[in-house]
């Protein structure tokens, strides 16, 4: 369905309560339309007919049918532009001029003719399509058509001035107040996003800081316990892989912008790189991938890539699962082994792996972490996000 935009007087879109207001009134302004054309059909069937043309009223009524349907057709598809408008205008303007042949002047008399409901309807759809300056001389123009084709005098003029002034001023308001709100809440997103690229300036340092605990204390601790040879083919990757993290943040972290990336294809990235030391299996429980922003992606990936480590190092088996799966706004991702386990509680104090990289890592970018272990049943590290 089209909205109006701005064409010779046609209200402007200028942000989301005009955007709003201009679809209410585009529905409106056909249920208008179309409503006070059948109203007239239904008025005129049930009258007497003293003193009038049936065949006028037929060819009257018919052609404000068809209009109906015409101004229907052309709202929909492009708008309630100032052309459609006008065009509405001077079709009842024209049905107005000829009312000595369709309408009784008792009928006049009463003020209980439809042709009065008709030039209503016409004033509320210019009002309420276009700005005073246009939809003003519009209402004029229905309201003259009015007096001059009218047999008699009557009071109903004046109603019609006051809903053409009414409806004007009722209708600007609306628009003003709209823009205003408009306004502040831009002002208010401005400043949430002031506030978000600050925590993402900090949650990235943060992030750095947690890689050069996973790549480069993890390959000097090696180095400093003996668990590997100086020749050894891991150590050379490992330290490779520590050199390629130190050189990656020489430069200005780079926000992710709001991209979305699949996180089960970044972690089966993960498992390729490590399947050389752990047979790992990822599973997740949907066909569709599962997409979330890339500074949360990058958070899970490294808080699993550091439990998948802890198991390569302490769990004393070569098997691990990964499971990944989304309910609603819940995404959940689990590793999970059948090794030798410990007790979370008495992790010595040089421990920093899960704390830091795994529980700290989820938290900056608000997501949660909980891992559970016994000895002899393996452990399972739970990263869900948003967090609990």
């Amino acid at each position: 369905m089209a909205v109006p935009g701005i064409r010779e007087g046609v209200v402007r879109e200028s942000g989301p309560s005009d955007h709003a207001l201009a679809r209410t009134v585009l529905r409106f302004a056909i249920a208008l339309r179309c409503g006070g054309v059948t109203a007239a059909i239904i008025a005129a069937s049930v009258s007497d007919g003293t003193g009038i043309s049936r065949v006028w009223q037929v060819l009257v009524l018919g052609g404000l049918a068809l209009w109906a349907v015409f101004f229907t057709v052309v709202a929909v598809r492009h708008g309630l532009r100032f052309p459609l408008v006008a065009g509405d205008t001077a079709v009842v303007a024209l049905a107005l001029l000829a009312q000595p042949r369709f309408i009784p002047v008792s009928a006049v008399v009463d003020e209980s003719t439809w042709a009065i409901m008709l030039a209503s309807t016409a004033i509320y759809v210019a009002q309420l399509s276009l700005r005073p300056a246009a939809g003003l001389p519009l209402a004029l123009t229905v309201i003259v058509a009015y007096m001059v084709g009218v047999p008699v005098s009557t009071s109903q003029v004046r109603v019609l001035f006051v809903q053409a002034g009414v409806v004007s001023a009722m209708m600007e308001l609306l628009r003003r107040g709209g823009r205003r709100a408009d306004a502040i809440v831009a002002d208010r997103d401005r400043e949430r996003q002031r506030v978000m690229v600050e925590a993402a300036r900090r949650a990235d340092e943060r992030h750095q800081r947690l890689q050069m605990h996973d790549s480069v204390l993890a390959v000097l601790s090696m180095v400093a316990s003996g668990a590997m040879q100086a020749d050894s083919p891991g150590l050379r990757r490992g330290a490779q892989q520590a050199l390629d993290v130190v050189e990656e943040f020489a430069a200005p972290p780079a926000s992710d912008g709001g991209v979305l990336v699949d996180l089960v294809g970044g972690l089966r990235k993960l498992v390729t790189e490590m399947s050389s030391r752990l047979d790992i299996e990822v599973a997740h429980h949907e066909a569709a991938r599962i997409y979330v922003p890339e500074s949360v992606a990058l958070a899970v990936i490294g808080a699993a890539g550091e439990a998948l480590r802890n198991i390569e190092r302490h769990a004393g088996v070569a098997r691990a699962v990964v499971r990944a799966e989304r309910q609603g706004d819940l995404v959940t991702v689990e590793i999970t082994d059948r090794g030798l386990g410990f007790d979370p509680d008495r992790l010595p104090d040089d421990r920093h792996g899960i704390k830091r990289s795994i529980v700290e890592r989820m938290k900056v970018v608000g997501g949660s972490a909980a891992v559970w272990s016994r000895s002899g049943e393996g452990t399972r590290v739970t990263l869900r996000w948003p967090g609990d």
